[in-house]
């Protein structure tokens, strides 16, 4: 098991690396073959750890298209498609939360990100969208270091799990997380702190209504007031 982590993430780290956009143009169409394998490797691991049991090979599906989706977010050139495999990548993690019990947040993952700041996101990109691309988007900044510190991560992590390292935590209760049981929490202990965060979002709208609504001086654009 530990070999195939290995190869997992040296795979990873490899063709990702290749895949970031910078001055590899002559490099970058073999960054596939090394994704390629780390997705085989990947699909070994979860064979090998999703016998007769069928939901871990729904959970390993799943992140399967989330890594794939984040590795689409920070590899292609154009902003726009990195905000859409977002939207993907949000999708994924929100039916791995599914699968988790997790159905509250999962809903506010899927309403705040995918319903509100990723439309943002996108309108945003697309009116503010150069007609070249800049160079932040055409060169990734220190792929080598960023790829390495990151997947160093990831190796000690997984082999930390591996090893069976982590201390065991006692029985307890067994986690909730439907709506109404966190809706009810947050009314009755969380009253307070509801109410005191719904005054600022509605100052934070009112000042944003009173900014756009407010008309520019003549003049202010540098030009001359009309006649």
């Amino acid at each position: 098991m530990e070999n195939l982590l290995i190869a997992l993430l040296v795979l990873g780290a490899l063709g990702l690396f290749l895949a970031l956009p910078g001055g590899r143009a002559h490099l970058a169409r073999f960054a596939a073959v090394p994704l390629a394998g780390a997705g085989g490797v990947f699909v070994a691991l979860v064979l090998r750890a999703a016998l007769g049991e069928p939901q871990r090979a729904w959970f390993a599906g799943l992140a399967l298209v989330a890594l794939a989706a984040a590795v689409r977010v920070i590899t292609h050139r154009r902003p726009v498609y990195s905000a859409l495999y977002f939207v993907l990548l949000i999708l994924a993690v929100t039916g791995l939360l599914v699968l988790l019990e997790a159905k509250f947040l999962a809903a506010a993952l899927v309403i705040v990100y995918a319903g509100a700041i990723l439309v943002t996101y996108v309108f945003v990109i697309m009116l503010a969208q150069q007609a070249t691309a800049a160079p932040y988007d055409a060169r990734a900044r220190e792929p080598f270091w960023g790829c390495l510190a990151g997947f160093l991560l990831l190796a000690i992590v997984g082999m930390q799990l591996l090893s069976g390292g982590a201390a065991a935590t006692p029985a307890g209760p067994a986690a909730v997380g439907t709506v109404a049981e966190v809706g009810t929490r947050l009314l009755t202990h969380y009253a307070v702190a509801v109410q005191v965060g719904g005054l600022l979002l509605l100052a934070a709208m009112v000042g944003a209504i009173a900014i756009a609504r407010r008309k520019p001086a003549p003049g202010a654009d540098g030009g001359e007031p009309a006649a």
